[in-house]
């Protein structure tokens, strides 16, 4: 291909730095809006089909939102960046509970003391008990297999050039490969089960029906929303590399910090607009399943390629804090069944706190 045709496929890196930069912003918003559309049309689809806000959260929409993040990730292995992938994965779990969570907690308690009901209505986001002890669940039990994993048998990978301490084995990705069939099992059961319930409901003669239109509109817009996310994707993993290459910065702090917050910007943008609109199930949902997907099936699938090194730091650091917050979001609102404001402040906290200290730690 032309060389124009490399760079804007994400297939080359420009030599100028104003144009890495370009190529880098234009990859953030094309898997931003990619994403969006994506989500958009699967959301379409499933309103259809009648499956429950908080499952189309948990699987259709974290599907489509944790799409960025495995095109990173997958590119980066299969381009020799291994210590990548398991940046990116797990920096985007940590983002998306920290960050996101944090900041959608924060306002919606903004806005219903903005609107002077705070009182009337319980502040923060629902969370109720179902969603909880189904994919929270999951969401806890892959954050701990994942952890139990990279402390033995790394499976012959390689970190710089060296044999990795830790890593996860392909022996290892097959089970947590296998824990996301478990997971869509359950959210297929559960979908089931409330289709049907809605299918006996009085109001289901009340709904829209499903027509072969929508279906192909839905179907377009999800194959154009799809192309813009792997170009995205391929674009921001090119320019990145190229930029973190000049500027001397480590692959595994760039991973968790500017391209994990770049590939949670669907996460972020749909789960904080579903918060504002009321749609809070779909919102959380939408997290919780990202996470999940984020390990049995973005972190499996690239290791399944290739044995993935996991660093010290990774070990000692960025999963013990991403089991923290993991546990936070499931203890916290486990009583009140609500994310308060204050929650949303203790994620963010501990999230800022973490990206500051291995920012300092990396450039020391």
């Amino acid at each position: 291909m032309p060389p124009i045709i490399d760079m804007l496929t994400g297939s080359a890196a420009p030599s100028a730095l104003w144009a890495l930069i370009a190529l880098l912003l234009a990859g953030m918003a094309a898997i931003t809006k990619g994403g969006d559309l994506f989500t958009d049309s699967s959301v379409d689809i499933a309103r259809m089909t009648r499956i429950p806000p908080v499952i189309v959260g948990a699987t259709i929409v974290s599907t489509a939102t944790s799409f960025p993040e495995f095109m990173v990730s997958l590119t980066g292995t299969l381009a020799g960046a291994t210590e990548f992938a398991v940046g990116n994965a797990i920096g985007s779990c940590l983002c998306n509970i920290g960050l996101i969570i944090g900041v959608c907690g924060i306002v919606r308690g903004y806005i219903a003391r903005k609107q002077g009901n705070a009182k009337v209505q319980p502040s923060g986001i629902a969370a109720s008990r179902e969603m909880l002890q189904g994919p929270g669940m999951y969401m806890l039990a892959s954050c701990l297999g994942v952890f139990a994993f990279s402390l033995f048998s790394s499976g012959g990978a390689v970190l710089n050039g060296q044999p990795s301490q830790f890593g996860l084995a392909r022996w290892q990705a097959g089970l947590l490969f296998a824990g996301m069939f478990v997971y869509l099992g359950y959210s297929a059961r559960v979908a089931r089960l409330a289709m049907h319930a809605a299918a006996l409901s009085d109001d289901a003669a009340d709904e829209p029906k499903a027509t072969a239109t929508g279906f192909m509109k839905a179907g377009i817009v999800f194959c154009l929303a799809t192309a813009m996310v792997v170009i995205g994707s391929r674009l921001l993993v090119t320019n990145g590399e190229a930029i973190a290459l000049r500027m001397g910065v480590p692959r595994l702090v760039l991973g968790l910090t500017l391209f994990a917050i770049g590939t949670s910007l669907p996460e972020f943008t749909i789960s904080l607009i579903a918060v504002l609109k009321g749609h809070e199930a779909l919102g959380i949902g939408n997290i919780v399943g990202s996470n999940v997907l984020n390990i049995t099936w973005v972190l499996a699938s690239c290791a399944l390629v290739k044995p993935l090194p996991i660093a010290m730091q990774t070990v000692a650091v960025d999963l013990p804090v991403t089991l923290l917050l993991t546990v936070l979001l499931l203890a916290l609102p486990w009583k009140s069944e609500r994310i308060s404001t204050q929650t949303g402040w203790i994620m963010l906290l501990i999230y800022l706190a973490h990206l500051i200290g291995i920012t300092v730690a990396g450039v020391l």
